[in-house]
């Protein structure tokens, strides 16, 4: 049974590269893009990684008293990269995935059920951990071969595995209070969460604007960081193990196990009790007996949003450009005369002559325009709605095939609600950037017109794709939603369709055509390719939606 079992939990971990539980593997296309894109980012982390590695390298290996650290700092990078990579997957499919009600109620012992579950967690950290760990093996092999012995490589072999077990510890403790907290916060719950992402979000941003100083340190005085980093035990253990000394990582593989077994027995005493949790909070009630009656479409947008304000996951993803544009509009109203001033120092910069410079700031003012059209492109890509609102109907759908209507009526109101929800942000926004940037009036007009030809683009686009490639058997939502090859392709598209826009313009019309009219002439062919995906729609596409299953 555990063997099925573990066979389950790795397709649902995998499912990327397969749809959904039944292991048939999807169109050779649609994987070869997940695994493009998931190459991309292992090598980013590994390159990233790498980097850090080197840097240390060089400061920490010139004295064998401080090499200790660079295998505590390396630790500490690996364990948080873990549990920010793991932490909601914990949430979601330990303790509120969709089957665990389903998979109680069969003649499987709980504890085996559990062993899984925790299989899945431990195996997407150790997979992050792996990530940052091993480079910095790697580079201490290549630049430090005389601190190498026989001993410590079999240590970091074993500390690799018992700081797995650290990461195993830490978010499910984490995925716990997470999941506490979502079955107590009621209709609010939802709210509550995108204001703790967005506060953690900014708070994360404001922490790495100030790490410039610390990074410094880390280079510049090395023995002063090591002495600090000597007082944080677990990661002094750490390092001294890694290099051969047997009593530090002894004791590090022993707490390390000891913690993986606490957690374990935890959970096996509350882990029915935590699964059969009510998560849906609080019944909402009303004294009223008759609602009134609403049109077709209105009902079925009222649809819409209550699913999309039911999942504070389905907002994150689908939505963030969209919270953040109204945010940089403002910011760049309130900074303009500190803008102006930044851009005029730019074009200064490296010119002598007066000519030069006007050159050079007429340059800014051609391509500023095109920047707002470049960030209005991605956050819009990055954020479509409609993208995954197909996937998310799950086995909902055979109620709306059921519904005494016609498709093109559903497909629509899911395009009518993605422009509901993302033009009231990004026209005001791109107004407010435009007056920012100190743009002609025609230029700000022209941006304008095409945000919004970019946003009812992506949401006929993201809801096309999500019908050729919809991703129906799921047993948690955010898989639909992180997931979803339509997602993947709003987002490439989001890259490659401005930058090719802009290099057009810039090397085949050049300087003297108009900006503001090139930007019409854009909108307009978002506008008309649109408009023949919506034709699709309309016909193939709802018929092929009416026997969607």
């Amino acid at each position: 049974m555990i063997k099925a079992l573990l066979k389950k939990q790795f397709l649902e971990l995998f499912s990327v590269f397969l749809r959904g539980k039944d292991g048939k593997r999807v169109s050779g296309g649609k994987a070869t893009l997940y695994i493009v894109l998931y190459a991309l980012l292992i090598l980013t982390v590994v390159g990233y990684s790498s980097m850090f590695a080197l840097g240390l390298g060089f400061t920490y290996f010139q004295n064998p008293d401080t090499a200790w650290a660079y295998f505590g700092m390396g630790a500490i990078a690996a364990v948080t990269l873990s549990i920010i990579g793991s932490v909601f997957m914990t949430y979601n499919s330990l303790y509120l995935a969709k089957d665990n009600e389903f998979l109680l109620s069969l003649p499987v012992p709980s504890w085996k059920l559990l062993f899984v579950r925790l299989f899945g967690v431990w195996f997407s950290g150790f997979a992050w951990e792996s990530l940052v760990l091993l480079p910095f093996y790697v580079i201490f092999y290549i630049m430090a071969p005389g601190l190498v012995t026989a001993l410590g490589v079999v240590f970091q072999i074993l500390l690799w595995i018992g700081l797995s077990f650290v990461i195993l510890f830490m978010t499910a403790i984490l995925g716990w209070l997470i999941a506490k907290a979502a079955t107590h916060m009621g209709r609010y719950k939802t709210l509550i969460i995108v204001v703790l992402f967005l506060a953690g979000f900014i708070g994360y941003m404001a922490l790495i604007s100030q790490l410039q100083n610390g990074i410094m340190t880390l280079f510049e005085d090395p023995e002063a960081v090591a002495g600090g980093l000597g007082a944080f035990v677990p990661a002094y253990a750490f390092g001294k193990g890694c290099l051969g000394s047997p009593l530090e990582g002894i004791i590090f593989f022993l707490v390390s196990a000891i913690l993986f077994v606490l957690v374990y027995w935890v959970l096996t005493i509350s882990f029915n009790k935590i699964l059969l949790t009510n998560n849906k909070g609080k019944a909402i009630t009303s004294d009223k007996r008759q609602d009134k009656q609403k049109s077709v479409n209105g009902t079925l947008i009222k649809r819409e949003f209550k699913h999309y304000f039911s999942n504070a996951m389905y907002i994150l993803n689908s939505s963030l450009g969209y919270i953040f544009l109204p945010i940089i509009g403002i910011l760049a109203v309130v900074n303009r005369d500190a803008i102006q001033v930044a851009l005029t120092n730019f074009a200064a910069s490296g010119t002598a002559a007066p000519e030069d410079m006007a050159m050079a700031m007429a340059l800014i003012k051609l391509l500023s325009p095109m920047a707002v059209f470049l960030a209005v492109t991605f956050l819009a890509g990055t954020s479509v709605i409609t993208a995954p609102s197909i996937s998310l109907e799950g086995k909902k759908i055979a109620l709306l095939q059921s519904f005494p209507i016609h498709m093109k009526q559903v497909l629509w109101s899911k395009i009518e609600f993605h422009c509901l929800i993302a033009l009231p942000f990004t026209i005001p926004s791109v107004i407010l950037i435009g007056i920012g940037l100190s743009l002609e009036v025609l230029d700000i007009i022209a941006l304008a017109l095409l945000s919004a030809a970019i946003i009812f683009f992506f949401g006929v686009f993201g809801l096309a794709c999500n019908l050729k490639h919809p991703m129906l058997n799921w047993t948690n939502e955010n898989v639909a939603l992180k997931q979803s090859a339509s997602v993947l392709l709003c987002i490439l598209i989001a890259f490659v369709a401005p930058i090719a826009f802009i290099l057009f313009y810039l090397f085949v019309l050049g300087a003297h055509f108009p900006t503001f009219a090139y930007l019409f002439i854009v909108a307009f062919i978002f506008g008309l390719v649109s408009w023949l995906i919506l034709i699709w729609l309309n016909t193939k596409g709802a018929e092929k939606f009416q026997y969607l299953s």
